[in-house]
Formats: structure tokens, sequence, C-alpha cells
């Protein structure tokens, strides 16, 4: 099952990933009507980031080597989830950053992604 959700990681990683990349303005669109919504916008958020990481902590449970960085990454998702649905308040403050002029910010944030997604990549194939 580990190896599935590695699979499942990198492909979320690559898409979401790449999208950022060549489509930051229509992200920075996206979060910005999440935003207008105020506190159900901060649920929508976390609809968005936790189903990914309760998949990876529910069975990817691995605390050695490069899987290490994709259950880290689980916790950080799910953890972000719980933020957005306890504490919607808390949450709309990095709702709040997004702008039309911060845009690279989502690019960054999408090679940040790829690379993930190719660090999790390598490890299984060097398994």
């Amino acid at each position: 099952m580990e190896e599935a959700i590695q699979k499942l990681a990198v492909i979320c990683f690559f898409m979401t990933g790449l999208s950022h990349i060549f489509q930051p303005k229509a992200w920075v669109e996206f979060f910005i009507v999440v935003r207008e919504k105020k506190e159900i916008g901060a649920i929508i958020n976390g609809f968005i980031h936790y189903p990914l990481g309760a998949f990876i902590v529910a069975f990817h449970n691995v605390w050695v080597g490069i899987p290490l960085v994709l259950t880290l990454i689980g916790y950080a998702l799910l953890l972000k989830g719980l933020i957005c649905f306890v504490f919607p308040k808390l949450a709309l403050a990095s709702l709040n950053r997004v702008s039309i002029e911060r845009a690279w910010e989502f690019v960054v944030a999408g090679f940040i992604s790829v690379a993930l997604g190719c660090l999790v990549l390598f490890s299984l194939v060097n398994k």
C-alpha cells in the first residue's frame, strides 16, 4: 500500500505543480473566490488539502529514508486541513496573502511540488 500512496503522491504533486507553474493567475483567481467565502472558504481550503494528507497518514507511515519526506508532508497536509476546519479565521490569514501581484509565488510552489514529485518518484524507482 505504501508504494501505491507514493504513486498517488507523484501524480498529485506533478499535476498540481505543473498547473501552478503554467496557470498561476488561475490559481490566484480561484483562491480569491475561495477567500471571499470567508469561513466557508477556509473550510473549502481544508477540503482541498486534507484528503491527500489523510491518505498518506493512514497508508504511508514510513519514518526512514526519502519516503519519510512524504510521511511528513502527509502530516502537514492533515494539520493544514485541521486548522482550516477548526480555526477558519486563522486559515484565512494565509488566503489574505493571495493577490495577482504575488502570482509568482504559485510558480515557486509549483516548482517545489514538481521537485517533491521527482523525489518521491526517485525513491520509487530506486527500491
